[in-house]
């Protein structure tokens, strides 16, 4: 049996928080108000689902039935109830996903990151045969990095400025400053289609059935890892933290300070970025970026199920009609490539602009079950 469900969806009432100066949110935990629910705009959904039930083994000992369910859907902010365009999905007063109308909702927003600076020759723009590249003035033309502000000089390349070890952001819009104005779409929580597979095989009287569950092609945001992965925060912290860049130096007898003297010793290994004085840095090396953006397809064993139904013959003398014994196991395993506790995320406070952020969910646990079940 093979079933085809094509479908197009519009929704109307895109029912969200409304947008209040900061101000008058309750943000203090006993003054100001709560946001209101509103008509935001409409989102169109765009979909196909396929479904195939087979009949694998039919005989009189062995039955094997399977049942296999792939979905694709698609969908797109349509209009706004405001001129604005975008809708910004914002946690602790950070930015995480926006959503622009023409596009699918909810896409992580924030900085590329495209490297480390792990030697004072990475702070300068190369072509691509490695040589620096020059400005009129015959000076070597820097490589962006954070502005002060947006009119203002870029922190200067020191330990309590830009220094080895910190990250190095893509300069979206070629202004030479990393600001706001580069932040760009880094990753996308809907899936390119999600898949279950059903199987119950039958052997005299035996029966297993076992669910695998699974998604492809979505993005995850890590906001644990980008919460608990900078080595000058306070606070407990990730394994990861241990492989911090470490900063050496060409000459032992020279100074720290210098930036002709000092190297990142672990660059293929390093996985955060450099120990500095708290506030030292002016990198913010653990803001919204690229670096938290995983790889959330996964493949999970969700359930596996094992019965026994006693013969007739052992349960007719005491008066029983039918006797099952089983046994069931949920969550058994999960085959991903994301580095958090668990790749079913879900949407942070049901929020449908904040998917696929990895804000402490408790992961699925695993359970077992035993019983008898019986039929008088």
């Amino acid at each position: 049996e093979f079933i085809v469900d094509a479908y197009l969806k519009k929704t109307d009432n895109l029912l969200m928080d409304a947008t209040l100066p900061y101000y008058v949110v309750n943000n203090s935990g006993w003054m100001g108000i709560s946001a209101p629910k509103v008509n935001t705009g409409a989102i169109e959904n765009k979909g196909i689902e396929f479904t195939l039930n087979t009949v694998n083994v039919a005989t009189k000992d062995w039955q094997w039935r399977t049942g296999i369910t792939l979905s694709v859907n698609r969908n797109k902010l349509t209009g706004l109830s405001s001129d604005e365009g975008s809708i910004p999905g914002n946690m602790n007063s950070q930015t995480y996903t926006l959503s622009e109308i023409g596009g699918p909702v909810g896409r992580f927003y924030g900085y590329n990151v495209i490297g480390m600076f792990t030697e004072e020759s990475d702070f300068y723009q190369k072509n691509s045969l490695g040589e620096f590249m020059l400005d009129k003035n015959g000076e070597r033309l820097p490589v962006a990095r954070p502005a002060e502000g947006l009119d203002s000089d870029m922190y200067p390349i020191q330990q309590r400025g830009i220094w080895v070890g910190d990250y190095i952001y893509e300069d979206v819009n070629g202004d030479g400053k990393i600001t706001t104005a580069d932040r760009k779409y880094i990753g996308d929580p809907n899936p390119d289609f999600t898949f279950g597979i059903n199987n119950t095989i039958t052997w005299k009287n035996f029966e297993l059935t076992f669910f695998i569950n699974g998604s492809v092609g979505n993005d995850i945001f890590n906001a644990v890892k980008q919460n608990h992965s900078d080595p000058t925060a306070w606070g407990n912290k990730l394994k990861m933290v241990n492989d911090y860049a470490q900063i050496g130096m060409y000459d032992p007898d020279g100074s720290l300070n210098d930036i002709s003297n000092v190297y990142v010793m672990n660059p293929t290994t390093a996985q955060t970025q450099r120990i500095s004085v708290s506030g030292e840095s002016q990198n913010d090396n653990n803001r919204v970026s690229s670096r938290f953006v995983e790889d959330g397809s996964y493949l999970r064993l969700k359930s596996l199920s094992l019965a026994y139904n006693l013969p007739k013959k052992w349960i007719e003398k005491i008066k029983l009609d039918w006797v099952q014994v089983y046994a069931n196991a949920q969550n058994l395993f999960t085959i991903t490539g994301y580095d958090g506790y668990d790749p079913e995320i879900g949407a942070n406070g049901q929020s449908v602009i904040l998917q696929g952020i990895d804000y402490y969910r408790y992961p699925s646990s695993r359970i077992f079950n035993f019983g008898i079940k019986l039929n008088f």
